[in-house]
């Protein structure tokens, strides 16, 4: 078995609790498991609203889940959930959604997910909960990419799910790290105010 299996069940349990927090004005659709410009035509589709800005790039990058929030007045967001089926989360995974965040400019949020495998005390490595303990882990980003003259702003968070259970949010909140549905809530409302 691996992270893959566990896509569908996941993403139900995360589009449920979701739209809970968002209430009914707001509609939550997610692709799994191919590449980003598939994800985005296959979520236009799913939710009749386009996406996609005119003439921007959307590289050809394979992810694992991409949900989008939609609402009749406001612009589509966008969140990345770069899965992992293991027992405990390194620096390395996360050093991935960071680096997958920065190349695919639509999407400002990201969540680092742990699919449990097994039971474990941590649910990160020795080296990165060191980092995240410190406070040194960089969670609110703003990439200045002076060779195209834009900046990109990007969240992110850690959260974990046990198969055939719930999901649960790692306390990032004082390294800027989104912590619960929430403050992906308040991120998903409040950086959304203007009309598409």
């Amino acid at each position: 078995m691996n992270e893959i299996s566990f896509y569908e069940e996941f993403s139900k349990k995360f589009s449920q609790y979701l739209t809970t927090y968002l209430g009914e004005d707001y509609k939550v659709f997610y692709s799994c498991n191919n590449t980003l410009n598939n994800i985005v035509s296959n979520l236009e589709k799913a939710c009749e609203i386009e996406i996609r800005p005119k003439n921007v790039y959307i590289p050809k990058l394979k992810l694992d889940i991409v949900f989008a929030i939609c609402h009749d007045n406001l612009k589509p967001r966008l969140i990345l959930i770069e899965a992992k089926y293991l027992h405990q989360l390194s620096l390395k995974d996360y050093s991935q959604l960071v680096g997958y965040l920065q190349v695919a400019k639509t999407i400002d949020l990201g969540l680092l997910l742990l699919i449990q495998k097994g039971a474990t005390s941590s649910k990160l490595s020795n080296d990165f909960q060191e980092i995240v303990r410190l406070k040194k882990l960089p969670m609110d980003w703003l990439v200045d990419l002076k060779k195209f003259n834009e900046t990109h702003n990007f969240k992110t968070g850690i959260i974990s799910f046990v198969p055939n259970n719930g999901i649960d949010w790692l306390d990032t909140k004082e390294i800027s790290g989104i912590s619960s549905f929430d403050e992906l809530v308040v991120q998903l409302k409040d950086d959304n105010t203007n009309p598409s």
